[in-house]
């Protein structure tokens, strides 16, 4: 079944959405079950082609902390879920502190949006017994990942049902038209026309830049609008990279920490965070650790299964290349059994991502050296008012402000980070659990941690929400300060960004904000 061809766009509308991504496609499915009338615009296609440089144009004032905006989000059918990891979490009640809303508003949102996106929310289990005696760490919360993690493939027979919201490809939202305190058209191209969309309510979901940018030209055109609010201001990300190895002191603990399945086609990793009390009695950023695999290059692993496959990989490239074969070989020599099984799965995953399409997780974990296993960190950042979002002077090929994008990963959060794993490292020991194993001294770690600052990925902030207009660009229930007709629904709207991966969160801010628009309208 075609999607709705670019007639569609004269039709009458209760709700146009803005953005086929997640987000997007979760909110005008709920609102089309409430019995709303409902156009989805996407200016993609259904896949995403290399560049888009219209679509996400900027300019980047500190590109090493950035990433370019054109491999950061996809303009198509679902989005960024076309290459993100996947990763479905919810924040901590810590992360409230900043938030307008409670813990307990967003837990069940947190479950209707797992359920969209085929994962899990809010998963947790027993730690190794070690693990359970941490004070100012727990071990108990889980990162989940569904089978299918784009989500045009996943909802691609309801994105084609006959009887579904109207959705429009290659519809590209140019501006907001508003009067009397209200949008009273979208300004779409289409091919090489441009049409007014007409519909009693707006959502902007098309990512974190993609709402800001609307929000900016509509205020370029009425400049009384968001005149107090800090609209583009306190753009965040997270922080993510490695600066350390944990050695366990039950090497068996580790299999805790490895993917597991936990059903319905649904994986889940265990992960470390500091506890509430830890995060505001240290003033620290709120961050979560997670044991990843080490290089199966280097033979230091000591792993029999882990030089299998590297093995088994230079033998596929006929010898070319790589580390000496003795250390690998003397591996496998140590414990053929092990090696054995390591190559059957390695083989297993390889012929299931090719058949599938998609690539299973591995269940066990290769150390990074004898005993010690890669520690990975995810750190928020916080909200600073000097990374902001503006329109630049330079113009796009269709005649619109690029973005300028003033971003940087500050002093706080980079100490923050190193700081974090010197207070994980004294609470394993104080266990028994293990310790840590630093890349250097402090004021290395600091610069390793410097080196790989850099996001744009999340896009978070810079319309956050808040009841006071002068404080904040969306209400509670992302309406839009001034406009009583246009809602946000995207990471623009967070007011912190937590440890967590953002995309749980923000589809439970889309399946609220339907609910609330449906509710509205009966």
């Amino acid at each position: 079944m075609p999607l709705s061809p670019p007639a569609a766009l004269t039709g009458d509308f209760d709700v146009c959405v803005i953005g086929a991504g997640p987000a997007g496609l979760a909110c005008a499915f709920d609102l089309h079950d409430r019995g709303q009338r409902v156009l989805l615009l996407e200016a993609g296609g259904e896949n995403p082609v290399p560049g888009e440089p219209d679509v996400r144009a900027a300019e980047l004032l500190h590109p090493a902390y950035h990433d370019p905006l054109d491999i950061v989000a996809a303009s198509a059918l679902g989005g960024s879920t076309h290459w993100w990891g996947g990763r479905s979490l919810p924040f901590d009640p810590v992360d409230f502190r900043h938030w307008p809303l409670s813990y307990a508003d967003m837990l069940p949102w947190w479950d209707k949006a797992a359920a969209f996106l085929g994962s899990r929310s809010v998963s947790e289990s027993e730690p190794p017994p070690a693990f359970a005696k941490l004070h100012a760490f727990d071990a108990v919360r889980d990162e989940c990942w569904g089978p299918e993690l784009n989500m045009g493939r996943r909802w691609r027979a309801r994105i084609r049902a006959a009887d579904g919201p109207a959705i429009v490809l290659g519809a590209r939202c140019v501006g907001l038209e508003h009067d009397n305190a209200r949008v009273s058209a979208v300004r779409v191209r289409n091919g090489g026309g441009e049409l007014r969309v007409r519909a009693r309510h707006v959502v902007l979901a098309c990512g974190g830049l993609g709402v800001l940018k609307l929000l900016l030209l509509l205020q370029r055109d009425a400049p009384a609008l968001f005149s107090d609010a800090p609209l583009g201001v306190g753009y965040m990300g997270h922080l993510t990279g490695t600066v350390a190895t944990l050695e366990p002191s039950e090497p068996n603990d580790v299999a805790a920490f490895a993917c597991r399945p936990v059903g319905d086609g649904v994986f889940a990793r265990r992960r470390l965070r500091p506890t509430p009390d830890t995060v505001t009695r240290e003033n620290l950023v709120n961050i979560a650790f997670w044991l990843e695999n080490g290089d199966t290059n280097n033979p230091e692993h000591g792993s029999a299964s882990a030089s299998a496959r590297y093995l088994a990989t230079r033998l596929a490239r006929f010898g070319r290349g790589g580390e000496p074969l003795g250390p690998h070989i003397a591996n496998v020599a140590r414990a053929p059994w092990s090696a054995a099984t390591g190559l059957a799965g390695a083989v297993y995953l390889l012929a299931a991502a090719r058949l599938a399409g998609r690539h299973p997780r591995a269940t066990t974990l290769t150390p990074a050296r004898a005993g010690q296993w890669r520690l990975d960190y995810h750190a928020e950042q916080p909200r600073h008012d000097d990374n902001r979002i503006t329109l630049a002077d330079t113009h796009d090929s269709v005649g619109l402000p690029k973005l300028k994008i003033d971003f940087r990963m500050q002093d706080q959060e980079i100490e923050g980070v190193v700081h974090a794993h010197a207070l994980l490292d004294a609470d394993l020991r104080a266990a028994g659990a293990g310790r840590l194993h630093l890349h250097g001294t402090h004021d290395e770690c600091v610069a390793r941690v410097r080196a790989a600052a850099r996001d744009g990925y999340h896009q978070l902030g810079g319309a956050i929400m808040g009841e006071d207009p002068r404080t904040s660009v969306v209400t509670t229930d992302l309406r839009v300060h001034g406009l009583s007709n246009l809602w946000a629904a995207s990471g623009s709207v967070f007011p912190s960004g937590g440890q967590a991966n953002p995309t749980l969160t923000i589809v439970a801010l889309a399946r609220r904000l339907a609910a609330h628009l449906a509710a509205r309208s009966a």
